[in-house]
């Protein structure tokens, strides 16, 4: 039987974020303040797996992205928006090598699915705030731990290594799809009816007037 994803809710996170918490290697969480989304893996309709994307940890990475400053001075390719991580893959025992429902490159068909989606769905789930500002997400990189794994999985799925850092943690990434234009128009129209950025735009624009006025008064 084939494997499908579904986006979850914010019901469906908690319980992707209790899984990795319990099974996952690293033994925690994503950290809510990278904004993390969560695909559901089904087979049959039934949960057997997750995957978890979230922003980068790390806001700048000299020669690869960091803000729009950076961009604009030459230093990055890319701003920190622009780049997504997929944080977490968990699947459930019974579909991995050995299990009594074994599906051969489980992982890699899943992360595939997913990659193929996550530029769009994770727009529409976590609003753009600066529709002026580069927004849409050009790769995805994701951490091996060498002293746990060996990085197949990322080279079965197309992504290239970058590098590796004196703890053993490689950096892995590949390049997304285009956005469509529809779904440029549909990112656009969210952001516009976002509580969360419409407060934030109105805040700028105020810190913006206000500081214009400041320097007048001078």
């Amino acid at each position: 039987m084939s494997l499908t994803l579904a986006l979850a809710d914010k019901a469906g996170l908690q319980w992707a974020q209790s899984m990795v918490t319990q099974y996952h290697y690293l033994k925690k969480p994503v950290d809510i303040r990278s904004r993390p989304i969560s695909y559901h893996v089904l087979q049959g309709g039934e949960r057997v797996g997750c995957l978890i994307f979230s922003r980068p940890e790390s806001t700048f990475c000299r020669g690869w992205y960091g803000s729009v400053e950076d961009v604009q001075f030459g230093i990055c390719p890319l701003t920190r928006w622009q780049v997504l991580n997929l944080s977490r893959v968990w699947l459930h025992p019974s579909i991995q090598q050995g299990g009594a429902h074994f599906i051969a490159s489980a992982a890699s068909q899943v992360i595939g699915q997913a990659l193929k989606r996550v530029g769009y769905d994770y727009l529409i789930e976590m609003p753009v705030l600066w529709m002026e500002e580069p927004y849409e997400i050009a790769q995805c990189l994701s951490y091996c731990d060498t002293r746990v794994h060996q990085g197949t999985l990322y080279r079965a799925c197309n992504f290239r290594w970058m590098r590796k850092n004196e703890d053993g943690i490689e950096t892995y990434v590949r390049p997304l799809r285009r956005l469509t234009h529809a779904e440029h128009r549909h990112i656009q129209a969210r952001s516009e009816h976002d509580p969360r950025a419409q407060r934030l735009r109105r805040e700028r624009d105020y810190q913006q007037l206000s500081w214009l006025s400041e320097m007048e008064a001078v």
